[in-house]
């Protein structure tokens, strides 16, 4: 019996220490992101969880949740009833649910389903999501069921039976043949002016006609109401009471028919019903966890670390509330850094009024039982599940004979009972309400007691006695919030290790009080007093000044870091570049000898076409060995002779066999003007390489190459390789190239034809590495579509 008191005291102390700290609040922000009711709700019932290993999981799934917000994933879950009183129902043999309800059971059926293959598709990236949704139901033919029952308005269906479709059959013909009997009946009663309207309407389930109140003696039949106004009655003439008989007979018939499709369906809802209802708790969870991971990713939320020791440690951390009152300026919200460890368990925050004390010890409060509670905190949080105890606020009470100062002697006695090893104790304004001196030394007496359990505290005091106790105590830090006696008003930058000054006396003179007073007051508190407060005033400011120069180093650190990081990065991609060039220069060798291998190919290829003399070859293999060695000399320092060229070197054009010589360069140095074969044309400086110790042609003397036989100024500027391998295609297309170069054509077409695809592909790799195609595209329907390609030189 007195180990239940205990435990309900002490869930009742902990339940008012989360009031306290405006922890409902926050939850109330957190369940309006809810998209279900019981989502909403189960947020409201949060509380803080003192596993581990549990509370590792949960955070685990709000931070899978979170990334695929803000990777801008669209969940799948909608919004949804609470079906779980209806599902329950289902369970009772013979009970059966409305077809409106049982939309609402489909719509949670689907959302399961849905959201299950969502989750399972992304089983690798969210793990931990996975295994929460494991329990949620895919039952296609019991929705399968439903929908061919239902229709989306809540209506059962023709087709949900036979039976029925039969019964909704003879009452269409029913009423059919009952509204023409009315008509004509509307029609004689029209002539003999005993109607008030002429429609027919129906009144408890019956046809009716409405009469005036003066004829209705006049009809035979039945009256089955009166208007509102009096002067209308409804009749039911007497020669259609048989089909009106009949037409209720079969309307009974498809009510029962209904009930026992429903009945049906819901005995099938029925036998699964464990499982929904496990997958409606998931879902309600999942809702909450999306709810959690929004509101994260809106006002900067940043996982906890769950830690084994005994430390606490947050880092710019933020008041919730305050961020969100300030969403708009979120940079306006200063945030605090504080530690407990085995050497400091305790913080004593002084400082002036209004100046954020109570404020940044809820801070430190609220992201604790937050973090507990599966909500990110607004700063960075290393932590171990610990109770927070709290003697926050003025619980003084008339009705229980309570001032400020007992009740909180009361409720700090109710913490002590309960605090140890795994507490942290906020107390706000310690022992306040009493004589100074003697709170003072209570305080100190509880603060020892505090020590002596090992809990985390975190207290706040005007006293000066208490600050200079905290000195004398090394678990104990002071701490402060700034605060500027020039503009005299509080910075709310949260000072750790150093103490505060309440400014009483600034205060006292910035709202009015006269000098006079102040300076007494000043003669009544003594000089000891005068010189710790200065004292203090000082440590502040060589503080505030410490912090600015480590910020300025910080910076300074972080400037030469990032010049180191770039310099380490540029010799990266040096080395990089050094190490490409013997792959550079095995492609090059390739190049050399593929063109070498085609100079020859080409060579016999003209000397069976044209039957050239045996000189004319000798002379184009002469001139071809002589380029691909000068190419080879050049290898690897292609920028380096580029820059070395001169007025009158014989240069080769890169990618082809022709050379020529230059003729003048433009100032700027990035342009070449050449002669070749006789003509003249300009090409950019790196798409050329110089021949080392070749003399300069004579002028006169244009046979370079074989080229120069085929050169012409009306070149063609299309190329048929239809029919042709791709070898031979190639060949055709690079003396295509050449002489479209030589006879500076703007563009070309090249007609491959469609076929395998073989020849389209090895031209346009071709086009892809020369230098001297600027762009190339497939022809257009009217060009010839695939099997063309139109080419742009540069």
């Amino acid at each position: 019996m007195v180990n239940e008191q205990a435990v309900r005291g002490e869930q009742d102390l902990l339940a008012k220490s989360l009031d306290e700290l405006d922890y409902s609040r926050i939850l109330d922000v957190i369940s309006r992101r809810c998209l279900t009711a019981t989502g909403s709700e189960a947020v409201r019932r949060l509380e803080p969880c003192y596993d581990s290993d549990e509370l590792r999981r949960e955070l685990d799934r709000v931070d899978e949740c979170l990334r695929l917000v803000l990777s801008g994933e669209t969940l799948p879950l909608e919004r949804f009833e609470d079906i779980r009183q209806l599902v329950s129902r289902c369970r009772i043999e013979g009970n059966f649910i409305s077809a409106p309800e049982m939309l609402n059971v489909l719509e949670a059926l689907q959302t399961s389903r849905h959201l299950k293959v969502y989750v399972r598709d992304r089983q690798t990236l969210c793990p931990n999501l996975h295994m929460l949704c494991e329990p949620l139901v895919d039952d296609r033919f019991l929705e399968k069921h439903i929908t061919d029952a239902i229709d989306d308005t809540g209506m059962v269906r023709d087709n949900a039976s036979r039976e029925l479709l039969s019964i909704r059959r003879e009452i269409h013909d029913t009423s059919a043949r009952l509204r023409i009997r009315l008509q004509r009946i509307l029609k004689k009663f029209g002539e003999e002016d005993v109607l008030q309207d002429e429609f027919i309407t129906q009144r408890e389930g019956r046809f009716v006609l409405p009469l005036r109140v003066e004829s209705k003696r006049a009809v035979d039949g039945i009256i089955h109401g009166l208007s509102q106004s009096g002067q209308t009655v409804f009749m039911e003439p007497a020669e259609t009471y048989d089909m009106n008989n009949e037409l209720a007979i079969l309307r009974g018939r498809e009510q029962r028919e209904i009930i026992r499709i429903l009945t049906t369906l819901s005995a099938e809802i029925g036998s699964v019903a464990e499982r929904i209802l496990a997958a409606f708790d998931v879902m309600t969870t999942f809702d909450t966890t999306l709810a959690r991971a929004g509101f994260a990713a809106e006002y900067g939320g940043v996982k906890p670390v769950i830690v084994d020791d005994d430390q606490i440690e947050m880092i710019n951390v933020r008041h919730p509330l305050l961020a969100i009152q300030m969403r708009s300026q979120p940079n306006s919200v200063i945030p605090l850094s504080v530690r407990f460890d085995d050497t400091s368990r305790g913080i004593l925050i002084s400082g002036p009024n209004a100046g954020g004390k109570t404020v940044a010890m809820k801070t430190i409060g609220l992201s604790l039982v937050l973090s507990m509670s599966g909500v990110f905190p607004l700063g960075m949080c290393s932590l171990r599940p610990r109770r927070v105890l709290t003697a926050i606020g003025d619980h003084q009470s008339i009705e229980s004979n309570l001032s400020t100062f007992s009740s909180q002697i009361i409720r700090l006695r109710d913490v002590l009972s309960y605090c140890d090893k795994d507490a942290l104790v906020l107390i706000d304004e310690i022992c306040a309400g009493t004589d100074p001196a003697e709170g003072g030394a209570l305080a100190a007496g509880i603060l020892d007691s505090l020590l002596e359990r090992h809990a985390c505290f975190v207290v706040t005091t005007h006293q000066s006695s208490l600050k200079q106790y905290a000195l004398t105590r090394p678990s104990i830090t002071n701490a402060s919030l700034e605060f500027d006696d020039v503009k005299l008003h509080p910075t709310f930058t949260f000072l750790y290790g150093v103490p505060g000054n309440s400014y009483a006396f600034v205060l006292a003179t910035s709202v009015g009080l006269p000098d006079v007073v102040i300076e007494r007051a000043r003669g009544y508190l003594g000089d000891r007093h005068s010189e710790l407060e200065a004292s203090i005033n000082a440590i502040q400011q060589f503080r505030t000044e410490a912090e600015r120069t480590r910020n300025a180093a910080a910076a300074d650190y972080e400037a030469a870091r990032r010049i180191r990081q770039e310099a380490e990065e540029r010799l990266a991609e040096v080395k990089k570049r050094r190490s490409s060039v013997v792959t550079d220069a095995r492609q090059e060798a390739e190049d050399i000898l593929r063109r070498a291998n085609a100079l020859v190919e080409n060579t016999i290829r003209e000397i069976r076409e044209q039957q050239r003399s045996i000189a004319e070859v000798k002379s184009d293999l002469e001139v071809g060995k002589k380029q691909i060695l000068s190419s080879e000399e050049d290898h690897g320092s292609k920028d380096e002779s580029s820059t070395e060229i001169k007025t009158g070197d014989v240069v080769t054009i890169t990618g082809t066999t022709t050379s020529g010589t230059v003729l003048a360069i433009d100032p700027k140095g990035t342009m070449l003007s050449i002669e070749a074969n006789g003509i003249r044309f300009n090409v950019p400086v790196t798409n050329v390489s110089r021949q080392k110790g070749h003399p300069p042609p004579p002028r006169q003397e244009r046979r370079q190459s074989s080229v120069a036989d085929h050169l012409t100024f009306d070149a063609s500027t299309s190329l048929d390789l239809r029919g042709m391998r791709v070898d031979e295609g190639l060949r055709s297309l690079e003396e295509f190239v050449n002489k479209a170069i030589l006879s500076s054509l703007s563009h070309g077409t090249i007609i491959h034809g469609k076929g395998t695809g073989a020849m389209r592909k090895a031209v346009h790799d071709y086009l892809t590495e020369h230098p001297h195609i600027g762009s190339y595209r497939l022809g257009t329907i009217h060009e010839g579509g695939d099997g063309i390609t139109v080419i742009e030189f540069r």
